[in-house]
C-alpha cells in the first residue's frame, strides 16, 4: 500500500510503473513463488482501489498481471537455482555470486511478461501494435526493472536468515537491513522519476514542433487549394487515402508515413506557379499549356526543399506523376526507381481526380474509376499498390463520408471591394505571373521563421523584412482588436514614419483597417488617410492605397495586416500574397499575444491598469539602485484610505487618483500601485526639494477633480541617501506618511 504510493507515468501512455517490484523480487527469493504471487496481487487490487476505475476489467488487469508475471519470474528463478526460499534454508550455501545469473533470468523474465501484456492491454485499448507499443514506449523499462532485481537480492541476502524463521520479522537487524535498501531505493526512484520528467518534456516539445510543421503545410495546402477553385478540397482526400494505402502496403516507419502524410497536402504545391487560366482552362490544354503545367511537380519540389522538413517530403512531390513503365515526367524514373509515397500518391492522386467533376468533363463513378485504375496497372500504376488502393477504397470511402470536415474549419480567403489594381504585363509579355515561385519562397521562408519568434514585436519585424522585397509598401500595421473599448489598437508598424502612428486607435468598422475587423475580408487600394488621418500628411510620395487583410485562426479574428502604398496601388498579385502571408502568420500571432499577455499579467494590476509592485522592485532594483547607484531619484508614495465625504472603492480611488496626477507629472516619471490602497511615484533625478514640490502640486491638482476629497496621506525618501532596497525606501516613505504633512512642508523648505 505504501509503495503503490510512490508512481512514474509512462511517457504518451495510459500506463503507470510502481517501486514495489523490488519488494515483491524480495519476497520471491525470502519465501517462495506462493506468498510472493498473493502479496503482487493484493498490491494490484489496492492500486485499482486507490484509482477507484469503474471497469471491471481494469481491475482484473491490474490484479492478475504482476501476480502472472512474478509467478513465471519465481518459476525461471528456482528453475535455475534448484534451491529452496531463504525462509526454508537458512543455512543454505547459496551465495550472492551464485544468485547473479539466476536473478537476472527473474528480472528478464518479469520484464518480458509484465511489458508483454501491458503492451497487449495497451494496444487493445489504443487500437494499435503491441509491438509497435512495446517497442516504442516499454523497452527501455527493462534496466529499471533488472535494478529493482538487483535490489531485491540485496535486500534478501542481507536480511539475516536465522531471523526469517522468528515469529518478530521486526527486529532491529532487519529494520537495520532495511535501512541498507531504501536509500537505494529512494535515489533510484527519484533518478528514474527525473528522467522520465525529462522524456516528457522532449515528447512535448517534438509534439509542438511537429503541429508547427502541420500548421505550416496545412496553411500552405489551403492556399492551393483557394487558388485551384477546380479541385477544391481535392488535397484533402488525397491526405485521407495516401496515408491509409501507405499502411497498407506495408509502410513501417512513421517517418515515412509522415512524409507520405506531408506530400499528400503539398504535392500540388507548384500549382502556385501555373496561371490560372491554365489551372481553370474548361477544355483541354494545348501543347504549351500541358507542358507549362508538367512543370508544377519540379517547382513544387524545389520550393519544398528549401524547406528542412525532418521526413522526405520534396522526391515524392517531385515524382508523383512518373510512370512504373518509365513513360512519366518529369525525370522518366521507371518501376522501383520511383519512391514509394511517389507511388502511392500517383494512385490516389489519379483516382481523386476521376470521380470529381472538372470543367471540361463529369465526375466518373467509383466504378468507372477503378476501372480506369485496373486498365493503367502496370503501365503508369504499380500493381501492388493499385491493388491495394481497390481492396481498402470502400471502407476509406465510408470513413470519408462520416469524417467530412465542416467547411468552416477553413481559412478563407474572401473577396470584398476592390480598387481597380495597377496594370501589369501578362505572361504572353514577358511580365511577372501570379503565384510565382519567389512569392512561394518567400512565404514559406516567412512561415518558418515564425516558428522561432515568440515576442510580436520580432514577428512583425520579419514580417516586415520579407513582405516589402515583393510588395511595393512604404509603411506596415498589425492592428489588435481591444475587446473593452471595441477599437482595434496599432501593436506594431514598419517603415516610413512608424513612429508618429505608435498607439493609433480605429474604431472597429471605421477606416480601412476597421471596415476589414468588422467584415473579415480583404481591402484593396483604400485610402490610407481613412486609418492615419493627418499624421503622415507630410511624407513623401505621399500614402496613396492601402491593403488589409484580416488575420483568422479557426473562427477567431485575432488581427489585422495593412500595408500603405505611395505612388503607386497594390495589384492583385499583392493581395493573394498578402493574403497567404496572413494565412501562414495568424496562428504564430495569435500565440504571441498569449504570450504577452501573460507575461503582462506578472507586473501589470489587473484592476486598474497601473505597474504593480513587483515591477516597483524590478525597476528600483535594475535601474534606479542597480545601474546607476550615484544618481537621486525621488518616491512619493501616497495612501488614499483616508476619503473625506467622498464614497469610493479603493480600485476606482487608486485609478481616479492616478488620472488626475498624470498632467503633473514627467513623461519619464513612473506611477504604479502598491499594495491595496497605495500609490507610488518614482521620479528619476529629482531631489528631496523637488521631490516635495511635485508631492504638493499633485495635490492642489485634486482640486476641482473627481479625486477631490480623497485626502490621501503623503509619503516622501530620496535615493540613495534614505536607502538602496525598495523596502529601505518604502519604509522611510511610511515613516514620513506617519509624520503628516509637517514633514513634507519641511522637505519642501
Amino acid at each position: 500500500w505504501v509503495t503503490g504510493s510512490f508512481t512514474v507515468k509512462v511517457p504518451a501512455l495510459p500506463a503507470t510503473i510502481y517501486v514495489s517490484e523490488t519488494f515483491l523480487f524480495a519476497l520471491t527469493l525470502l519465501f517462495g513463488p506462493a506468498p510472493a504471487v498473493l502479496t503482487a496481487a493484493l498490491d494490484g487490487l489496492f492500486i485499482s482501489l486507490r484509482h477507484r476505475s469503474r471497469e471491471p476489467i481494469r481491475h482484473l488487469f491490474n490484479i492478475a498481471e504482476p501476480a502472472i508475471s512474478l509467478g513465471c519470474a519465481a518459476t525461471v528463478f528456482y528453475a535455475i537455482t534448484g534451491e529452496p526460499p531463504f525462509a526454508q534454508a537458512p543455512g543454505g550455501n547459496a551465495g550472492p555470486a551464485s544468485l547473479i545469473l539466476p536473478v537476472l533470468g527473474m528480472g528478464c523474465a518479469y520484464f518480458l511478461f509484465n511489458s508483454g501484456l501491458t503492451a497487449v492491454a495497451v494496444a487493445a485499448e489504443t487500437r494499435t501494435s503491441p509491438w509497435v507499443v512495446w517497442r516504442q514506449h516499454l523497452m527501455w523499462l527493462g534496466l529499471n526493472t533488472l535494478g529493482g532485481a538487483s535490489l531485491g537480492l540485496v535486500l534478501a541476502v542481507s536480511l539475516p536468515r536465522a531471523a526469517l524463521l522468528d515469529a518478530h520479522l521486526l527486529t532491529w537487524s532487519n529494520l537495520g537491513s532495511l535501512g541498507i535498501v531504501l536509500p537505494l531505493l529512494v535515489i533510484s526512484f527519484i533518478t528514474f522519476r527525473t528522467s522520465v520528467a525529462r522524456v516528457q518534456d522532449a515528447n512535448h516539445h517534438l509534439a509542438e514542433l511537429n503541429k508547427l510543421y502541420m500548421s505550416t503545410v496545412e496553411t500552405l495546402a489551403m492556399a492551393i487549394d483557394a487558388k485551384d477553385q477546380t479541385t477544391h478540397g481535392h488535397i484533402r482526400r488525397v491526405q485521407a487515402y495516401a496515408v491509409a494505402l501507405a499502411r497498407a502496403v506495408g509502410v513501417k516507419s512513421e517517418t515515412d508515413v509522415k512524409a507520405v502524410e506531408t506530400a499528400a497536402l503539398l504535392h500540388d504545391m507548384g500549382k502556385l506557379a501555373v496561371p490560372e487560366s491554365i489551372l481553370n482552362k474548361p477544355g483541354k490544354l494545348t501543347a504549351a499549356e500541358y507542358e507549362r503545367m508538367k512543370l508544377h511537380a519540379p517547382i513544387g519540389a524545389d520550393i519544398l526543399s528549401q524547406i528542412e522538413f525532418p521526413y522526405p517530403v520534396a522526391p515524392i512531390v517531385r515524382h508523383h506523376h512518373e510512370n512504373w513503365d518509365g513513360t512519366g515526367y518529369p525525370d522518366g524514373l521507371k518501376g522501383a526507381a520511383i519512391p514509394i509515397g511517389a507511388r502511392i500518391m500517383s494512385v490516389v492522386d489519379c483516382f481523386d481526380a476521376l470521380v470529381t467533376d472538372r470543367p471540361y468533363r463529369a465526375a466518373l463513378s467509383v466504378e468507372q474509376a477503378t476501372a480506369v485504375l485496373v486498365e493503367r496497372r502496370g503501365t503508369m500504376y504499380d500493381p501492388a499498390v493499385v491493388d491495394a488502393f481497390i481492396g481498402i477504397h470502400p471502407r476509406l470511402a465510408a470513413q470519408h463520408a462520416a469524417d467530412t470536415v465542416d467547411d468552416r474549419s477553413r481559412i478563407h480567403f474572401p473577396r470584398g471591394p476592390v480598387a481597380e489594381p495597377r496594370d501589369e504585363p501578362h505572361a504572353e509579355d514577358g511580365g511577372p505571373e501570379p503565384g510565382s515561385a519567389d512569392e512561394i519562397l518567400l512565404v514559406c521562408q516567412l512561415a518558418e521563421e515564425m516558428g522561432g519568434r515568440t515576442t510580436l514585436h520580432e514577428m512583425a519585424e520579419a514580417i516586415w523584412w520579407h513582405v516589402r522585397r515583393m510588395v511595393p509598401a512604404a509603411l506596415a500595421a498589425i492592428y489588435v482588436p481591444d475587446d473593452r473599448s471595441r477599437e482595434l489598437v496599432l501593436r506594431h508598424a514598419s517603415g516610413t514614419g512608424a513612429d508618429r502612428v505608435e498607439g493609433l486607435r480605429i474604431g472597429v468598422g471605421q477606416g480601412v483597417s476597421g471596415w476589414v475587423a468588422d467584415n473579415g475580408a480583404t481591402l484593396t487600394s483604400s485610402y490610407p488617410a481613412l486609418d492615419l488621418g493627418t499624421r503622415l500628411g507630410d511624407v513623401v510620395p505621399p500614402l496613396e492605397s492601402a491593403l488589409s487583410t484580416p488575420l483568422v485562426t479557426g473562427s477567431r479574428m485575432v488581427g489585422v495586416l495593412t500595408f500603405y502604398a505611395g505612388g503607386q496601388s497594390f495589384s492583385s498579385s499583392d493581395r493573394r500574397l498578402v493574403e497567404l502571408v496572413a494565412a501562414v502568420i495568424a496562428d504564430p500571432v495569435a500565440r504571441a499575444l498569449e504570450y504577452e499577455q501573460g507575461r503582462e499579467a506578472t507586473w501589470k494590476d489587473g484592476r486598474t491598469g497601473l505597474p504593480n509592485a513587483w515591477a516597483l522592485a524590478r525597476l528600483l532594483t535594475s535601474r534606479a539602485l542597480g545601474a546607476m547607484p550615484d544618481r537621486s531619484f525621488g518616491l512619493l508614495c501616497f495612501a488614499v484610505d483616508g476619503q473625506s465625504g467622498v464614497s469610493m472603492a479603493p480600485d476606482v480611488a487608486l485609478a481616479t487618483f492616478a488620472a488626475a496626477s498624470r498632467p503633473v507629472l514627467r513623461s519619464g516619471d513612473l506611477l504604479l500601485r502598491h499594495g491595496e490602497n497605495e500609490l507610488v511615484i518614482l521620479l528619476p533625478d529629482t531631489r528631496r526639494q523637488a521631490t516635495a514640490g511635485v508631492a504638493g502640486r499633485i495635490l492642489a491638482a485634486l482640486e476641482g477633480t473627481a479625486a477631490q476629497g480623497l485626502a490621501p496621506s503623503v509619503g516622501l525618501a530620496c535615493a540613495p541617501a534614505d536607502g538602496r532596497t525598495i523596502d529601505e525606501l518604502l519604509l522611510k516613505a511610511h515613516a514620513c506618511m506617519e509624520q503628516g504633512s509637517a514633514s513634507v512642508r519641511a522637505a519642501q523648505a
